[in-house]
């Protein structure tokens, strides 16, 4: 039956009524504000963990490479990174065809100047850890005309659409890089703010949340509330090179109780044209929270020579009591019988004769000069007892959760050790060699020691630091205080040997890496980093330093890095690791 052509003329008429309700109600639908898909980022608006400030964002790798032992250990790839990283090619990516698709009059320098003005940045770590959520204001100088031209396109654009308003009848854009990428701006004036997702702005119903649009609405003012974390004003007017800082919170890994003095690091770069152009360390402290006004000669007499890497820790003993009662029986009553009785900072150190996940931790009793009492060596005792140990199927056929027995030796007077195997495949000693092999779960344990000697508490999975630590301390081994300035002593808060931190770390990802099973990841380890740790081992010596004078109220106060000329290192990582730690004091174990 052939269709007629009134049947064939009426379906025509019908499309063509279809189409046209379909268009306009894709019109109707982006020339409108519509939402976005929305997740709530959880972060403190007013306390980020990262402050930057630049003349040029752009610059700030090439210029970190500026600091001679970065330069020779991180690679051009750190600098290409930014270049070529994947929001940065998908927002100019997007700023093109927007140009095109609308003929929006963007030359390609003003495209480029996008991503190349004085900024100021906010940052938040994200779940994974790193500093992914950010806020960046900015003069918007040159792009006054391109933000004019976008909010232009915004309701007949797929990619750019209008989500929400500011106080002041702001209007707040969202630009869809690419699939589950949308970054959110607003403009005011002279300043344009850019936040990377929109969930930093917006709550899941697509509105502003409270506090955080107030922050976005001082930021277009030019001021910034949550620099005031760090003491620090807004952007400078005229700065020229960069400004860093970094939170201590998120330095630690959340872990400030051991680092409660420090509230920030930062990083100040002075942008001169030439080569004394230098970066410049400085710590933000609270005195109220540093033990001893952090004095760590007492330490660095304690530690041996020759590590990788010490640290001291401006811990605070009461927090450390907090955490120790959340595991131990007693809780905090039993816990404060030990943070009651010790003062001052606390150190950390590593050795290329053990590993990295094995140092070695030392702090002051109150009272070193006496000796210690009952009370304290019972806790001590109680507390490693129950806090170390791994379970071990083979350790004897009682029930229950099978560890094996912690050992009680006393050295001498004044010296009681505790020593309990853990069976890991990490760990420091082979069990084929210890007595109670037959016991352990694993072909490898940690010889995990404790010892109170002399006035100090000395803790490491590794029991040969420990041994080293107490032949220190009874003058039978040199110290780490014997290498150091004695002026600078006192206020020393890190120290590096180049030559000793490199062994250690080509010996530890040689380990990590072996040949019969991830030959691929080894032989890129031989070819990148094997050659930059080789560069970092012809260093020398290297310290960190805080003022005489610590300030009466938290204020920034200057870092000093020190070289030590006269111990140039010569030794090379090609050789045996341990080569580069002095040799064993009498009776160390040698596992």
């Amino acid at each position: 039956m052939k269709t007629s052509r009134r049947k064939i003329a009426l379906i025509a008429a019908g499309a063509l009524i279809i189409a046209a309700v379909v268009i306009q109600a894709g019109l109707r639908h982006f020339g409108k504000r519509h939402a976005v898909q929305t997740a709530e980022v959880v972060l403190d608006i007013y306390h980020p963990d990262v402050i930057i400030d630049s003349e040029a964002l752009s610059r700030l790798p090439r210029d970190i490479l500026r600091v001679p032992l970065l330069h020779d250990v991180l690679t051009q790839d750190f600098v290409d990174y930014y270049e070529s990283d994947s929001s940065r090619l998908s927002a100019e990516g997007a700023l093109r065809r927007l140009a095109f698709e609308h003929q929006l009059d963007l030359r390609e320098e003003l495209i480029r100047r996008v991503f190349d003005e004085p900024a100021h940045v906010l940052l938040w770590r994200s779940p994974d850890g790193r500093p992914g959520y950010w806020i960046m204001s900015m003069h918007r100088n040159g792009l006054a005309k391109l933000l004019q031209g976008l909010g232009a396109v915004a309701a007949s654009d797929t990619q750019l659409s209008q989500v929400a308003k500011l106080s002041g009848e702001v209007p707040v854009y969202a630009l869809r890089l690419a699939v589950g990428r949308t970054v959110l701006f607003a403009a005011k004036n002279d300043r344009l703010v850019v936040l990377s997702a929109p969930g930093v702005l917006l709550d899941a119903d697509n509105a502003p949340v409270g506090e955080r649009a107030e922050l976005v609405t001082t930021l277009l003012s030019g001021h910034d509330d949550a620099a005031s974390a760090f003491r620090l004003e807004a952007s400078p007017a005229a700065l020229k090179g960069h400004r860093v800082a970094v939170s201590a919170n998120y330095l630690s890994f959340g872990y400030q109780a051991f680092f409660s003095g420090i509230v920030a690091l930062r990083f100040d770069f002075s942008s001169t044209g030439g080569a004394a152009a230098s970066w410049q360390t400085s710590a933000l402290i609270d005195p109220a929270r540093l033990p001893q006004q952090w004095n760590g000669a007492g330490l660095w007499r304690a530690l041996p020579a020759s590590p990788a890497a010490c640290a001291s820790l401006p811990v605070d003993w009461k927090d450390v009591a907090g955490l120790l009662g959340n595991v131990i029986t007693g809780g905090p009553q039993a816990a404060a019988q030990i943070s009651d009785r010790l003062a001052g900072p606390a150190a950390v150190c590593w050795y290329a004769k053990s590993t990295l996940v094995a140092p070695v931790f030392i702090a002051r009793l109150k009272s070193p000069d006496r000796p210690a009492d009952p009370a304290l060596k019972t806790a001590l005792a109680g507390a490693f007892g129950e806090v170390i140990g791994a379970y071990e199927v083979k350790a004897g056929k009682q029930a229950g959760y099978r560890r094996l027995p912690v050992t009680t030796q006393e050295q001498g007077a004044g010296v009681t050790v505790w020593q309990r195997p853990v069976s890991a495949r990490s760990g420091t000693a082979v069990a084929a060699k210890a007595p109670f092999g037959a016991q352990l779960a694993a072909q490898r344990y940690f010889p995990v020691t404790l010892a109170l000697a002399h006035g100090y508490v000395v803790f490491s999975p590794d029991a040969r630091l420990v041994d080293d630590t107490l032949a220190v301390l009874d003058k039978r081994y040199p110290a780490l205080a014997d290498t150091l300035a004695p002026q600078r002593l006192a206020r020393t808060i890190v120290t590096l040997t180049p030559a000793t931190a490199a062994a250690l770390i080509e010996r530890e990802a040689g380990a990590a890496l072996p040949a019969d099973q991830e030959p691929i990841f080894r032989n890129a380890a031989r070819t990148h980093l094997t050659p930059k740790l080789r560069a970092l081992a012809h260093y020398p010596p290297l310290s960190l330093s805080l003022p005489a004078d610590l300030p009466s109220s938290v204020s920034w106060v200057p870092v000093e890095w020190h070289f030590d000329r006269a111990g140039v290192a010569t030794a090379s990582p090609e050789g045996d690791a341990a080569a580069q730690t002095p040799p064993d004091p009498p009776g160390a174990g040698s596992d």
